[in-house]
């Protein structure tokens, strides 16, 4: 596809629909007069998208935005290990000392490359600490060794390119100061076959020697095969990618932005701005349809479109472009420069009578990437919730958000913090009765709870089993770890929001008392710690280069305060755990030490919160091992680089923060008096629509219902409603019509 190519969707005739159809056909019948459409009342439409525009409205994986053009992302992660990593039992951990060596083969895929690094979750045993000389000896494909010192347990050790070949490339590693020792977790085949139900990849790529090289075995057993954490991340365009544009409207405007009357769209030109480098294939697809949003139905199937006219069942007034692109050659990417569109229309319909006073309504914010909440419904929940007597945790709650600091201050007291032992199996568990339970190994007491991973599991089930919807997200500083929290969509304040429920605690913002999620306080911690706009850089996350931050701050000036109800048990933790400490003498409730914001330099979502209903797969013993699985969602800006060690990353906040649990609307007019209302929702546990019309109401699961106005004024509100009974956001829509004469 060449810089030059024009998609042209010709003779594109829209009419107005008396319902949503079940299936679709060309052969539409409009309710005007045959002829009412006039050549000479022919409109036109101009808009044109840079690509920053573009990228804001589209949704995209594998893309993003750079020099003012949507171009490939250029990072390559090569790995076998991320799987079955994180078991803390002890066959899991491989020790590397004098004499030995460990290697391991990884295949790389494409080159050439511009710059290439090895990847590697290792922890010092001697000495004891990162940044303190410990010093490791790389070598790739018998090249000139390496030498790095460990300033992070998870090593970005840059390589030349020139090392590099493609097909198999073998990593050999050993220490190079005689008297030093480290530990090395590693990912094995039981676990991995546990965790997602087969070995993957796990082929002997994996090997060590105990006598300097001279014989080699294959890490792990004969009956559990291992595979070090040992890395590949390159930089090139190797991966495919995709974006779809937001929904084009090819008419006029809704008026209000709600309502849009009947139009025959005649003519269109959607022109892509796109500079192709040789090598890159493009495949386009078109979806169209009668309502203002896909999930609002009324939509065709995503069709291939080979640029030249729009496929004949889709003459609607609503379309949206997908393209699909794969890099080739890994040396270049194509360049999305923008977007224009020219359209010409007919209108039949002036609107005369109706007379929008009162709007409010919530907009689809469509993300990049999947997310699967749980079912609320869900008898394993109810259960639970039935099993802990949380209904009389919550009882006199007389708002959603009161219910929501109790569930948190219950989860708080539960039990006092400990680490899961790594005398017992792994701890894999994400069901909360399980972990309230306490694990089934012998010899461990019946010990309930665990470490902050399970204060969150457990809350965010107990907000779930109440249609509150939930999610996990890990966040760290420095290089010693970092804690798992959780966000729950809060119908009183119809926003995401940050909860501890392992302290008991959330921030809010001074200033209006609006609680904060995780990205807004990301944000913080970069304006607080990092305000020249510098990179945020790991490998200098010191307990000093943290307390030389931290003095410059005044507590009393940062823009949020804490709210810590105090249920937390957690006693021994308030005395010898260093993160909760404040990291100088100051003691404020705004300043939280390291489990403040301060913790959210980096951030990770968990892809799904349906834990219950999908058992599989998940990191393993979550939080023990720093983070080294594949599938979470990493947060990357500016000023927070991307993670060697991980495949997909967030560079949009809209990606991450849906409008939950409310509806976005748009009416069509049908005739004098008669409109079509036509809805979408993203609520988990949807169950129907609740329709207000002038103090009736009705029930609808289909996203759309025909209103007959009255003379006067008329008040439609629109709820979503889950299968719990909860109530989402009230849209609003008050018209005041008056009959023709």
């Amino acid at each position: 596809m060449t810089p030059k190519t024009i998609f042209k969707i010709i003779l594109v005739y829209i009419a107005s629909l008396a319902g949503i159809m079940e299936g679709f056909s060309t052969d539409f019948v409009s309710p005007y007069p045959k002829g009412s459409f006039k050549s000479d009342t022919l409109k036109s439409k101009v808009e044109t998208w840079t690509a920053a525009e573009l990228w804001a409205k589209s949704v995209s994986q594998n893309l993003k935005l750079e020099d003012n053009a949507i171009v490939l992302e250029d990072n390559l992660l090569i790995e076998n290990d991320a799987a079955g990593l994180g078991s803390i039992r002890s066959e899991a951990w491989d020790t590397l000392s004098k004499g030995r060596i460990i290697r391991k083969v990884l295949e790389l895929p494409v080159l050439p490359a511009k710059n290439a690094w090895i990847s590697m979750l290792i922890y010092p045993m001697v000495p004891t600490e990162p940044m303190s000389g410990g010093t490791l000896e790389f070598r790739v494909n018998g090249n000139k060794p390496i030498i790095y010192e460990l300033r992070h347990f998870w090593t970005s050790v840059p390589v030349p390119v020139a090392y590099f070949k493609k097909g198999r490339n073998l990593i050999e590693l050993k220490v190079h100061k005689q008297n030093e020792k480290f530990r090395i977790p590693m990912a094995l085949s039981s676990v991995n076959t546990a965790n997602i139900g087969q070995l993957a990849l796990h082929t002997r790529y994996s090997e060590r020697s105990s006598d300097n090289g001279k014989t080699w075995n294959y890490a792990g057993s004969s009956s559990n095969i291992a595979e070090y954490p040992i890395r590949l991340k390159i930089q090139a365009y190797a991966k495919k990618a995709w974006l779809q544009t937001p929904v084009i409207n090819l008419a006029d405007k809704a008026f209000k932005e709600v309502m849009y009357f009947p139009v025959n769209v005649e003519v269109v030109e959607l022109i892509p701005r796109i500079l192709n480098k040789e090598g890159s294939k493009w495949q386009t697809r078109i979806r169209s349809g009668n309502t203002h949003q896909p999930e609002a139905g009324g939509w065709t199937a995503w069709q291939n479109f080979d640029g030249s006219t729009l496929p004949a069942e889709g003459k609607h007034r609503f379309v949206q472009l997908e393209y699909n692109i794969d890099p080739g050659t890994g040396n270049s990417t194509p360049k999305i420069l923008g977007l224009d569109l020219k359209s010409k229309w007919q209108s039949n319909s002036t609107g005369a009578g109706i007379f929008i006073t009162e709007v409010k309504n919530y907009p689809m914010i469509r993300s990049s990437f999947d997310f699967v909440h749980e079912n609320p419904a869900l008898p394993e929940l109810q259960e639970f919730r039935k099993q802990f007597k949380l209904d009389q945790v919550v009882d006199g709650a007389k708002t959603e958000w009161e219910k929501i600091k109790r569930l948190r201050a219950w989860t708080a007291a539960n039990w006092d913090w400990f680490l899961p032992n790594s005398e017992f199996e792994d701890f894999l568990s994400w069901d909360a009765s399980k972990i309230l339970s306490g694990p089934t190994a012998p010899g461990n007491l019946s010990k309930r709870g665990g470490n902050c991973l399970h204060y969150a599991i457990v809350f965010a089930q107990a907000c779930q089993s109440f249609g509150i919807p939930a999610r996990i997200v890990n966040t760290n500083y420095a290089i010693w770890g970092g804690h798992e929290l959780v966000e729950i969509w809060s119908r009183d304040y119809e926003k995401w929001i940050m909860v501890d429920p392992n302290f008991d605690s959330m921030f809010y913002l001074k200033k209006d008392g609006i609680p904060l999620n995780i990205l807004e306080l990301h944000q913080v911690f970069l304006e607080t710690y990092y305000p020249d706009k510098e990179r945020v850089d790991r490998d200098l996350w010191s307990f000093e280069d943290r307390d030389r931050r931290a003095e410059k701050i005044n507590p009393e000036t940062l823009p949020i305060r804490i709210e810590v109800g105090g249920n937390a048990y957690s006693g021994q933790i308030n005395k010898d755990y260093v993160w909760w400490k404040s990291t100088f003498n100051k003691s404020n409730s705004g300043y939280s030490g390291g489990y403040g914001f301060y913790n959210t330099a980096e951030v990770r979502w968990l892809p799904r919160s349906n834990w219950l209903s999908q058992k599989l797969p998940l990191p393993v013993t979550h939080g023990r091992t720093h983070w080294g699985w594949d599938g979470y969602y990493a947060w990357t800006d500016d000023q927070t680089p991307e993670t060697p060690e991980h495949r997909y990353f967030v560079r949009r906040e809209k990606d991450m923060y849906a409008r939950l649990c409310s509806v976005d609307f748009s009416v069509i007019q049908i005739s004098e008096g008669l409109l079509n209302i036509n809805m979408a929702t993203d609520t988990p546990g949807f169950k129907h629509f609740e329709i207000t019309i002038n103090k009736d109401i009705i029930y609808e699961k289909m996203p759309s219902v025909s209103v007959k106005l009255k003379s006067g004024v008329n008040t439609i509100e629109i709820r979503s409603v889950d299968l719990l009974g909860n109530q989402g956001s009230k849209s609003i829509l008050k018209v005041n019509y008056k009959l023709p004469n």
